[in-house]
Formats: structure tokens, sequence, C-alpha cells
């Protein structure tokens, strides 16, 4: 049964707006409602309280607002394509693909640009679309996708990524480049600025884009294959441009933030169990409860141990593994 959107999402922006407050209050840096107003609206960068703000409270929010919105909307296509409850970006090795690809900046690449361009985001969507051409090729038959088969390519192509990714840790040449690619592989934010917001930022806006005009051909696959072709849907063709548009949402995601996991899994069923299986508003909502998801685990991350705080990957999994038992049971059922 669909139910109304609107009234969740509203509901969902009020909380955006009253984590967005709290996560700019919180921090080794004292800080008040009245500091964080004036520093919206007359922001002045020799305050040294509203620098802190602006460069670096400010965008680290946004970009977990910006990660969690694409986790879970890559997470909502996979289900949807697979017609499976237990796929995420993980599931066709999507996510490790990303992070191979921004791993081999880290190591390989001097300053991590090249004629000004920053380019562990480029990597990690070559990265991903890479992987998952990989395990689609594997995972079809007579150039249809064959959804069992693509999730044991998907384990199998992503461990062996991962594996490739452990290689370049291992031989990462000085101890800042293994520092990085160690903190970094946990998932965080602490990457976070004005010149890299915009990498995600055009993956999460262009995803919304492909899945407003795919949202027919989206709810028709979660109702099956067999119905889906029934009622004329090019289920081949809809699963390949879902999967391109997956892959640029987890590349433009894990490049910055590293592999932050259970997001992609936990949102999308919430979304289905408060909206129904299918509805307009569906990957909206699901996009604005990721992100506020992810916004809320980093501040309980910096809670759980200021100043600098938890690798957010570490408290989405607290959240995660049992949800995913909770899953595996139910299906045993």
């Amino acid at each position: 049964m669909t139910r109304p959107a609107l009234p969740w999402i509203l509901a969902c922006l009020l909380l955006t707006a009253l984590l967005l407050a709290a996560g700019l209050r919180v921090g080794s840096y004292e800080t008040d409602y009245a500091l964080i107003a004036r520093a919206l609206l007359h922001y002045d960068a020799r305050d040294p309280a509203q620098l802190v703000l602006i460069e670096l409270r400010l965008p680290r929010l946004l970009l977990a607002l910006l990660a969690g919105a694409g986790l879970a909307m890559s997470g909502y296509i996979m289900q949807a394509m697979v017609n499976n409850p237990l796929a995420d970006p993980y599931l066709l090795g999507t996510a490790s693909g990303g992070a191979l690809g921004a791993s081999l900046t880290f190591v390989f690449v001097p300053g991590l640009t090249v004629a000004g361009l920053y380019l562990p985001p480029l990597a990690a969507l070559l990265g991903a679309l890479g992987t998952t051409l990989v395990v689609v090729v594997v995972g079809s038959r007579r150039g249809r996708i064959v959804p069992p088969l693509l999730l044991l390519a998907g384990v199998a192509v992503g461990s062996l990524t991962t594996a490739l990714g452990g290689l370049l840790t291992f031989l990462a040449a000085t101890d800042d480049k293994l520092r990085t690619i160690t903190f970094w592989s946990l998932g965080g934010f602490e990457r976070a600025s004005w010149a890299t917001l915009p990498y995600p930022a055009v993956a999460v806006g262009l995803g919304l884009g492909a899945l407003a005009l795919l949202h027919n051909h989206l709810s028709l696959l979660l109702l099956g294959e067999e119905r889906a072709t029934a009622l004329g849907l090019p289920v081949a063709r809809t699963r390949w441009l879902l999967l391109l548009v997956a892959s640029g949402l987890t590349g433009g995601v894990v490049a910055l933030c590293g592999p932050i996991g259970f997001v992609g899994l936990v949102i999308p069923h919430i979304t289905r169990w408060l909206l129904g299986t299918v509805g307009r508003g569906n990957l909206l909502f699901c996009a604005l409860l990721g992100g506020n998801f992810l916004v809320f685990c980093d501040l309980l991350a910096r809670l759980l141990y200021p100043p600098a705080g938890l690798p957010v990957g570490l408290v989405t999994a607290l959240f995660g593994v049992p949800f995913f038992v909770y899953l595996l049971r139910r299906m045993g059922s």
C-alpha cells in the first residue's frame, strides 16, 4: 500500500534542520546558536569561531548529508534491480571498486591533483563503473542479467578489489600515505571542504534527476521481473541504466568518505516500511532520510570520542549489523 509521502518529507526536512544545527554546535570549539546565526548571516573570516563553523563544521555536515543521500539511493536502486532485500552498494563490488580507484591516487599521485583537478573522486567513479561492468558481464547470460549469478559475481569481484586495496596499503611508501589510506578506509568526513563538495553534490543531483526520469521503470522492477516484463518494461536495458546511476552515486561518495557500510541496506527498507513499496516520493524521502542518518551518525561519533570523533563507518556498523541479522532471521522464518 502506498502512503502519502509529503508529510514524511516535510518531517524529514525539519529533522535535517535540527541535526545541522546540533552538528554546528558540537565540537572542540565553544559555540552557541547566536554565534551560529551570526556566522551564517554575516560571516567574518577574522573571527576564529566563525571560521571553524563555516570552513570546517558546515562542509563536514553537508558532505555527510550528501553521502547519506547518495548511498541510500544507490541501495534503493540495487534492491529494486536484483529484487533482493539484502542488496546494497557493496553487493556488486561497486563500493570496493571505487575504494580501489581512490586508493590508487592516494598511493601514486603526489598531491592528489593533476592540472588543478582533484583526482580521487574521478578515480573512484572509474573504479566503481569498471568493477560494476565486470560483475555484470560475469553475472549475465545471453545479454540478460541473472540476479542470483550477479550476487555471487559481486561477492567474488568485491573480495578481489578489497584484497588489491589491502595490497596498496601494504605497499604505501610513507607513513603519511599509510595513515591516509587506513583512516580513509574506516569511513569519515575529514576530507570535507568547499572545494571537494561539488563532486558528491553533482553525483547526487544527477542521480536524483536520472531516477526521477526512471521512476516508473524502478517501480515496475520492484514488482518482480516477470510482472515488469509482462507490463512492457525492457528489463535488461533498465537494469543497465540503473547500474550506471548506482555506480556514479557510490563512486562519488566513496572517493571522499571511504567505504561507509549499511546505509544503502537500512534506509531503503525504512522507506518502504513508511511509504509502501512504490511511490513517487519514495526516492526523495529515501535520500533525505539517508542524509539525516549519516549526519546523526557523525554527530554521535563526535560525542562518543571528542574532539576528533570515531570513524563514522564504525558507528553505522553498530546500527547496520543488528538490522542485517534481523533481516536474515525474518527471511529465514
